[in-house]
């Protein structure tokens, strides 16, 4: 009986171990504007605070070689490939978009998103 129960124990310990758990980081906006860029994308220019620029890096520093997703009101708008970290000292983060949102719908998302209504996350795990 103590075999059987060993031998469960250690299987169930190795299915677990596969098992990834996926990191969420959300950072706040200090401010942003849509820019177009072509009649096919957008982007999306962003200032984050000092806390979240400093959240930024350190969360693209853990997750290099990965893919990420980028969610704007947990809705994903992006999800690269990270070959080295983002590492930020002030500067703008800008992100693309597909340009069919219309702008209307863009300057609602910038002013929730610059407003504190919607945080921009980042999550781990993103589609690989």
């Amino acid at each position: 009986m103590r075999t059987k129960i060993a031998a469960f124990i250690f299987s169930c310990s190795v299915s677990w171990a596969g098992l990834a758990i996926a990191e969420t980081v959300q950072l706040q906006v200090a401010s942003g504007e849509v820019v177009a860029r072509s009649s096919q994308e957008n982007r999306l220019r962003l200032t984050l605070t000092s806390d979240g620029s400093r959240n930024f890096s350190e969360f693209t520093a853990r997750h290099v070689g990965k893919n990420i997703d980028v969610l704007i009101d947990h809705n994903i708008v992006l999800s690269p490939h990270l070959n080295d970290p983002v590492l930020f000292s002030g500067r703008q983060l800008q992100i693309e978009f597909p340009a069919k949102t219309s702008g209307a719908e863009n300057m609602v998302a910038i002013e929730k998103l610059v407003s504190g209504k919607v945080i921009l996350e980042l999550r781990s795990g993103g589609s690989e």
